[in-house]
């Protein structure tokens, strides 16, 4: 038994709710409240940690993110995230095909609208780059790849044709084939990504992920860490709709596992990104004059969450552009009848462009909206993409928040930096393109922590500081305040009860 006292712990019991010390014991805070309380609850002979006032969280949950994806990307991909001109996205590109030599060579993160160039690079100018090893490179959405010819000439005439083989972009089911075409990690390999990727999460303080999961093979690296007691995280997967009937055939559905490893909800895409022009629009984007793309006809995804949903499983579906949530809700409010949303605890994914109407319609249902803060700082464009009047409804989290919408935050690394401070400074700070709408200290810290295990189905256990909850949590560098959000630290992280960073 562990006493740690004299310290202010943000409890969450309620976004206000403090403490000045608590009690671990195998694992779980057995006390929490005042130092002299918890003193005297431990008893003489308890380990104790005196905190000279530091300030203590819960643990952070990302809700949203790529975890194996990401972790792959560090043993293998370029990162190209902040170059400013296609020469310094070329150099990177360069540097990379000189130090790897593996069969393929990938890189990620590019964003055409912030280049000097203001486009995509081309097919030729890859050519130029990698003549014959292939090479696929991603933009920071992961909805939009401009590919070499090497790489063209090992997919089929089809699927060359599903997108521009002259200029080399593809988008949204048209990049899958490419990706199909790189040989996938060894186990070993795997449970690497999965690791790196851990200390990256750990470092700022995030105990716990909701991840995607694309492949089994990234289920066995988590599964096969765990047996071994190696999973430094939590993590609840979410594995692709597609292959959720399989699951519920063996018995599996959302909640299977434990408080290490368990699956979520079965993943949808409703649509892409804005700044591939592919998020579904209810109106044509200023500069294309198109809506975007539409991966589910509507009936067909009314259908199948309601089959979903029948099988046990929560569904997350992702919509970006406001036809794309309107047609979310729709499929949820369908498979819900005459249900409210708190057994299910169906989500939407990003939920950018949301209009009042719909906030309204997510509120009154109980819908989660996973949000991810950093797009605002990154998607500094949006304006130009839809027109300011539209704009004026992207990322309202603020709005969102009141209108009664639960709201779980996450990054979607590795689109978005993996870092719990970014995260919280860009709830809570915003940015000057679209500085209204951001939350307080306090909410964010909340919706950070019980809203993200909210929407895994986790608050039961964990995102509290408070008896019976399991002991994962975070001493921070100074007080959390709006003004030091972007230079705060984890200074010492818990999992379970165990220092880990």
């Amino acid at each position: 038994m562990t006493v740690y006292f004299n310290a202010t712990v943000h409890t969450m019991t309620t976004p206000s709710a403090r403490a000045e010390a608590f009690v671990v014991r195998e694992g779980a805070f057995a006390f929490v409240g005042s130092s002299a309380d918890a003193l005297a609850y431990a008893g003489p002979d308890a380990e104790r940690v005196d905190l000279g006032g530091k300030t203590l969280v819960p643990g952070f949950c990302d809700s949203h993110l790529h975890l194996y994806m990401y972790g792959a990307g560090l043993l293998r991909t370029a990162d190209v995230m902040g170059v400013a001109s296609l020469g310094e996205l070329f150099a990177k590109l360069a540097d990379h095909a000189a130090r790897y030599d593996g069969p393929f060579l990938l890189a990620r993160g590019f964003d055409q609208s912030k280049l000097a160039e203001g486009r995509f690079p081309t097919r030729e100018e890859l050519d130029a780059l990698s003549p014959t090893r292939p090479l696929l490179l991603t933009r920071i959405c992961g909805h939009a790849m401009v590919v070499n010819s090497a790489a063209l000439a090992l997919v089929t005439d089809a699927e060359r044709r599903a997108g521009d083989p002259e200029t080399g972009l593809y988008t949204e089911t048209a990049i899958t084939p490419f990706y199909q075409l790189v040989p996938p990690l060894t186990e070993a390999e795997g449970e690497e990504a999965v690791l790196h990727a851990a200390q990256v999460a750990l470092a700022s303080g995030i105990t716990s992920v909701g991840t995607l999961l694309d492949t089994p093979e990234q289920l066995g690296a988590y599964a096969r860490l765990h047996r071994r007691g190696q999973l430094p995280i939590r993590v609840t997967g979410m594995p692709p709709q597609a292959s959720c009937d399989t699951l519920h055939a063996h018995g599996i559905g959302t909640t299977f596992g434990d408080s290490w490893l368990k699956l979520g909800g079965a993943k949808f895409f409703s649509d892409g990104s804005l700044g591939a022009y592919t998020a579904l629009m209810a109106e044509p984007y200023d500069a294309t004059g198109e809506c975007g793309t539409r991966i589910y006809d509507p009936e067909v995804l009314k259908q199948r969450c309601a089959e979903l949903q029948k099988k046990g499983f929560q569904i997350v579906i992702h919509a970006i552009g406001d036809q794309a949530v309107r047609e979310s809700l729709d499929a949820i409010e369908f498979a819900l009848g005459d249900e409210d949303n708190a057994f299910h605890r169906h989500r939407i994914e990003h939920t950018s462009i949301l209009p009042p109407d719909l906030q309204a319609r997510m509120a009154q249902k109980k819908v989660i909206a996973a949000i991810q803060p950093q797009f605002v700082t990154s998607d500094t464009w949006t304006g130009e993409r839809i027109g300011a009047e539209r704009a004026r409804h992207a990322y309202p989290f603020a709005a969102m928040r009141a209108a009664g919408i639960p709201l779980a935050l996450g990054s979607d690394c590795p689109v978005e930096k993996l870092d719990a401070f970014l995260c919280l400074h860009a709830a809570v700070n915003r940015h000057p393109w679209s500085p209204e709408g951001g939350l307080t200290v306090d909410e964010a810290l909340y919706d950070y922590t019980v809203g993200s295990h909210y929407s895994l189905h986790n608050d039961h256990q964990l995102g509290r500081i408070a008896p019976g909850y399991l002991a994962d949590f975070v001493a921070l560098s100074a007080p959390p305040s709006p003004e030091n959000l972007l230079t705060l630290k984890a200074e010492q992280v818990y999992v379970a009860g165990q220092k880990v960073g």
